[in-house]
């Protein structure tokens, strides 16, 4: 066996590893983000090594594409069942992006050693491309935006940007209303139990902060009575209960409110505990049991120091 191929085997035993590390409870925290990176390279460096150790060496290309397929199959399924059981989800679309990753190291990294037509291996190419930019496009995106977050913290969205309304489940930038600057977040309501937005990425660190303030704008004559609801990483692992969250009733009439909730409030909420300001996980903005369909715009979500 080559020493080259030797090495790359030996540094992705040294890193499967990896795929066990708890992730805990924050999807979309940056290690959440980069897991995807992590799939992809594994897999294309596992395909490399495979097609050029000599058993693999002499077969046709399809047979070698159909066994490192395999390979990736059995090990990629195999992590992710064990996943499972560590505290991490296994994900149908992580063996999807294992085998995508398995395909970019037979097709970018070895195409000397698959010898098929010229045809067939540009158009090979340019659908795994295709896949790649795909799968990698939503945490090339959270990544610069959560890069963007830290840097207008305490501000938490003022959207000005539209990469902005991605850090809320729901919601479409409107250039016709704003309370500061340009923009707001229109949100549409439906008649749904619960409808609204979540804040689910970007928080900061809320501790040594006096208070969160943002802005909801009702176009309709007659009042409107939200919720909003504030959980933390513990909250998840305690099992989500209604008792262990911060929740508070928002009446909002005709125009601009101005809400200011002191994060005091916030901290104190859970009946058994203090909430974790620095591991914050969703901020839920919602309408109970609308009779019919309302619409609201969001803006100047901050905290004031």
């Amino acid at each position: 066996m080559p020493r080259s191929v030797l090495l790359v085997l030996l540094i992705l035993a040294a890193a499967l590893p990896l795929f066990f590390v708890p992730l805990g409870h924050d999807p979309v925290g940056p290690f959440a983000q980069l897991n995807i990176f992590v799939h992809l390279a594994f897999f294309a460096l596992l395909a490399w090594a495979l097609v050029r150790m000599p058993v693999l060496a002499g077969l046709s290309p399809y047979r070698q594409i159909t066994l490192v397929f395999v390979a990736v199959l059995i090990l990629g399924g195999s992590i992710e069942l064990l996943q499972g059981h560590i505290g991490r989800t296994a994900s149908w679309k992580d063996l999807g992006v294992n085998l995508t990753g398995g395909l970019f190291g037979l097709l970018f990294l070895a195409p000397g050693r698959v010898r098929m037509p010229r045809i067939l291996l540009r158009g090979g190419q340019g659908m795994v491309l295709a896949l790649c930019l795909f799968l990698l496009y939503n945490p090339v995106v959270t990544l610069w935006d959560m890069n963007q977050a830290a840097r207008q913290f305490p501000v938490l969205s003022d959207f000005e940007t539209r990469f902005q309304a991605e850090r809320w489940t729901s919601g479409e930038i409107d250039r016709t209303l704003s309370r500061t600057g340009r923009s707001s977040l229109r949100v549409e309501l439906n008649t749904d139990t619960y409808s609204g937005t979540t804040l689910w990425r970007s928080f900061g660190n809320w501790e040594n902060h006096e208070a969160l303030n943002f802005s909801i704008y009702n176009p309709d004559p007659e009042p409107l009575v939200m919720t909003i609801s504030i959980r933390d990483r513990e909250h998840s692992r305690r099992g989500s209960e209604y008792r262990d969250r911060f929740n508070r009733k928002l009446t909002l009439d005709n125009g601009w409110n101005d809400i200011v909730i002191p994060v005091s409030d916030i901290e104190n909420a859970p009946a058994e505990r203090t909430m974790d300001l620095s591991r914050l996980t969703y901020v839920v903005i919602f309408a109970m049991n609308l009779p019919e369909p309302r619409t609201i715009y969001l803006d100047n979500v901050r905290l004031i120091p």
